[in-house]
């Protein structure tokens, strides 16, 4: 029994704090309180004692906090201590269940240096690297400032809610008196959600609804027809009786650009980010690294049946036009003598030429047609692929307008 106290003590006290005599101990320098005990070469110091405390969740503190309580600790610690030391005498350090644990806190180490290193290179290096251009900030202002930075007239309104008449009549004399609305919203107001902040309803959009009030027409009306610190009622809702002040009013009309240029930041700087971490920083350090791919360890295998192996480079010409010229010459390795062989060749010149506009690449797939698949119903569209592609189309309709009108003079002639 006295044993399975003792583990007790230790699952529930020295979660994360289990450690070596060195971990204990923190370096001579570092730990410069009174010594409370020894265990062996041990020194158990009152900073040890109140790191315990702290790893302690705050609603079960209090207990441990007393003397009594630090004497319950200093006992757990010198517990663990013993068998520490007796579990490093028995070299049970070398247990295959211990180095397997030791291995994967090791491996978390490492995992969460890694975040923290990407985290903070892609937050300094990346993020804060990118800077919008102010042209860029005001031109996307000017682009949305009759749809996104538009605004119809507000009023930014406070109110004063009281259930009956009598409340009503106090309210009147004590803002007819000269005190301030906020100090009667404090004094009178029964409404609690806005009575904190004196009242404060926000905004209010000119026929819109009203904050906590819904639709009130009258009540608008009367709002957006009043100036700056107008007393403005008493009005009566199924609430009961409202007052209400304007405390500021903006106008029908763009808002102003000071007001939103760090939202319009906020919306340009993601892509622009994303541009700059694509178009330059990874070219950059690709450049100082070096990076090379073993792109063949991502084509299909020799289990692919050539049917297969065919529609999947058809599928591709237009997605991912360099993959498919890779499943085309995969497909003639593996099966020169298909039938499909020699239309795969024609296939792989073409999507080089109009997909990839990689014109002497192309040249050199058509020649392959020619000279390998001489008998093929494609040489002559090689041939004119050759002669032709990278030529403009309305320059090919050009060219044969004159054979047409000599044909035309020809037969008018006879």
């Amino acid at each position: 029994m006295r044993l399975i106290c003792i583990f007790a003590g230790i699952m529930i006290l020295a979660t994360g704090a289990c450690g070596t005599q060195d971990s204990l101990n923190h370096g001579a320098d570092a730990d410069t309180s009174r010594i409370l005990a020894t265990v062996g070469e041990v020194e158990i110091t009152e900073n040890m004692i109140n790191e315990e405390l702290n790893m302690i969740p705050p609603y079960q503190r209090s207990s441990f906090e007393t003397p009594e309580g630090k004497r319950l600790l200093l006992n757990h610690i010198i517990e663990r201590e013993l068998l520490l030391l007796e579990a490093m005498n028995l070299g049970l350090e070398e247990d295959s269940f211990v180095v397997a644990q030791v291995e994967l806190a090791m491996q978390q180490v490492e995992s969460a240096r890694d975040r923290a290193l990407l985290q903070t290179f892609y937050q300094q290096e990346v993020v804060d690297a990118v800077v919008i251009p102010e042209e860029d900030i005001l031109a996307y202002y000017n682009d949305h400032i009759d749809d996104i930075y538009y605004q119809e007239s507000q009023v930014k309104v406070s109110h004063i809610i009281v259930s009956s008449e009598e409340g009503a009549t106090d309210v009147a004399a004590a803002l007819e008196a000269g005190d301030t609305f906020e100090s009667v919203v404090d004094a009178f107001s029964e409404h609690e959600p806005t009575r904190v902040s004196g009242g404060d309803l926000g905004w209010v959009t000119i026929n819109s609804p009203m904050p906590y009030l819904g639709e009130q027409a009258e009540i608008s009306e009367a709002l957006f027809g009043a100036g700056i610190d107008d007393i403005v009622g008493p009005f009566e809702t199924a609430m009961g009786y409202h007052y209400f002040t304007i405390t500021d009013k903006r106008d029908e009309g763009a808002r102003p650009f000071e007001e939103v240029r760090e939202s319009i930041e906020n919306t340009l700087k993601p892509t622009m980010v994303n541009s700059y971490f694509q178009d330059t920083v990874i070219p950059r350090l690709t450049d100082s690294y070096g990076v090379t791919i073993n792109e063949d360890a991502f084509l299909p295998d020799e289990s692919v049946e050539p049917d297969s192996l065919f529609q999947s480079a058809q599928n591709l010409m237009e997605s991912n036009p360099e993959a498919a010229v890779e499943y085309y010459k995969l497909f003639i390795q593996r099966f020169p003598d298909h039938e499909n062989a020699h239309q795969a060749q024609f296939l792989m010149g073409f999507t080089l030429s109009e997909y990839m506009e990689n014109y002497e690449r192309a040249a050199g797939a058509f020649q392959e047609l020619i000279d390998n698949y001489p008998e093929s119903d494609f040489v002559d569209d090689a041939e004119w692929m050759i002669e032709n592609m990278g030529t403009p189309p309305e320059s090919l309709f050009i060219e044969t307008i004159p054979e047409i009108n000599e044909d035309i003079t020809g037969s008018s002639g006879e």
